[in-house]
């Protein structure tokens, strides 16, 4: 070796410039490292796993953000730097040609899936699907003639203006036929039958035992009002009032239809209650024929409001001595067809082929099912050509009524290669779920 050669362990010892300490484990920290350094993510261990699955879950974060300045702005479908959100404000970026059995709701803003309830049930027999008022109605045989299910008024010595009024445990969405009955009788009978937006529950009376006309709702008396005026607040309700051997179509504040002869007992008219999938306002058939003096009262009504939302059902009686005395009160038919339901977005543009996808969702459940099973979520990137699915994981709670997160990433670099997005859903049938809104992270 030259004699002015030196080794590393000589260097290390005597030149100034260069100490030990200065490439010991743990010497490099904060301060040693220039503000302009160009050290790439792939240097530092542990920090792609901790932006896409740690703790801190980035994407996830920034695609809920986005959706819910969507949602909170009234904004239509919006395009963002690697990514795309949808809150359906309007129908925009949805593909409505490729969707099957499922509904679109201007309010509020959402698709729904068709679910197909299997069975009747018979909702007058059974006092735990109801609440309210429940301590002063019988539920169970009717009482009069012991042969059929029933719902039946008893409101004991209340007093004459002591008008109760029950609702449904659970809001409803069905369309169609739905609603079933047959009066037991005509004497005494009165009171009414209705559907309320479950918007607007406060307006039902509750355990109170109030001067509540109509269920508060359809009195032009303010002293028979819940909560304020039902036409300022622009309640959303249907009722079919009946009074003796007549019927009548009630719209909010009291306005109703002529009368409507109908007949009680085990051989008397079945009455039918139903929503109009498009216009969303009740209409009744009796015997099966829907009947013209009453559909056109709500059809027309000044003050009729239509149903947006799930909607309870209410049975009010408007007196002590004047029952709700039915036969039965039967539950049935659907929330939409049979089959597979279908969803579909438009083809959006990304900025390159991308080989990965995260898709941050909103949605609710709504039948018990196994997501990814029954629910299936998948994303093409040539347009719809060829879809792979994301294996979806629920991720937490977005508001009150049922709503989640759901989050999932899927690999699309098999697919060939494209840069148009597509998101399709399929839910089976009997297993209802409604999408709130969604957004595409791509990389």
């Amino acid at each position: 070796m030259p004699s002015n050669s030196k080794n590393i362990a000589e260097l290390l010892n005597t030149d100034s410039t260069i100490a030990t300490a200065d490439i010991a484990d743990g010497a490099i920290n904060n301060a040693k490292v220039d503000t302009n350094a160009g050290i790439v993510t792939t240097k530092i261990s542990g920090l792609d796993a901790q932006i896409d699955n740690g703790l801190g879950r980035l994407e996830n974060e920034i695609g809920l953000i986005n959706v819910n300045r969507l949602v909170d702005n009234s904004a239509v479908i919006d395009d963002f730097v690697k990514g795309f959100s949808d809150a359906f404000t309007d129908e925009t970026g949805v593909n409505t040609g490729a969707n099957v059995n499922t509904t679109y709701r201007a309010t509020p803003n959402t698709y729904k899936m068709s679910q197909v309830v299997s069975a009747d049930t018979q909702i007058g027999a059974d006092s735990s699907l109801w609440q309210s008022n429940t301590s002063n109605w019988t539920f169970g045989f009717s009482n009069s003639d012991g042969n059929a299910y029933g719902l039946e008024s008893s409101e004991g010595s209340l007093g004459g203006n002591a008008r109760t009024t029950i609702r449904t445990v659970a809001a409803y969405d069905m369309t169609g036929d739905f609603l079933s009955f047959r009066p037991n009788n005509t004497s005494g009978i009165g009171g009414g039958i209705a559907l309320v937006d479950q918007n607007y529950a406060s307006h039902i009376p509750g355990n109170t035992t109030g001067n509540h006309w109509g269920a508060g709702m359809y009195s032009n008396s303010s002293s028979h009002w819940v909560n304020g005026n039902p036409n300022t607040a622009g309640v959303k309700s249907s009722m079919l009032w009946f009074s003796g051997s007549n019927l009548y179509a009630y719209n909010i504040l009291g306005t109703s239809s002529g009368a409507v002869a109908y007949t009680g007992g085990s051989s008397g008219t079945v009455i039918t209650l139903g929503i109009d999938p498009s216009t969303r306002r009740m209409y009744a058939k009796l015997n099966g024929t829907l009947n013209t003096t009453l559909n056109n009262h709500w059809v027309s009504g000044t003050n009729h409001k239509t149903i947006d939302d799930n909607y309870y059902i209410i049975v009010h009686s408007p007196a002590e001595g004047s029952n709700m005395d039915l036969d039965y009160l039967l539950l049935s038919q659907s929330f939409g067809t049979t089959g597979v339901s279908t969803f579909q977005s438009t083809a959006r543009t990304a900025t390159s082929a991308p080989s990965t996808v995260r898709l941050v969702l909103l949605g609710k459940e709504e039948a018990t099912q196994t997501l990814n099973t029954d629910t299936v979520f998948q994303i093409s990137r040539n347009n719809g050509s060829n879809f792979s699915a994301i294996t979806m994981t629920e991720s937490g709670t977005y508001n009150s009524s049922g709503v989640k997160i759901y989050t999932g990433t899927v690999d699309v670099s098999g697919q060939p290669s494209g840069t148009q997005i597509v998101l399709k859903q399929t839910t089976s049938a009997n297993k209802g779920f409604t999408l709130h809104g969604y957004s595409l992270l791509y990389k």
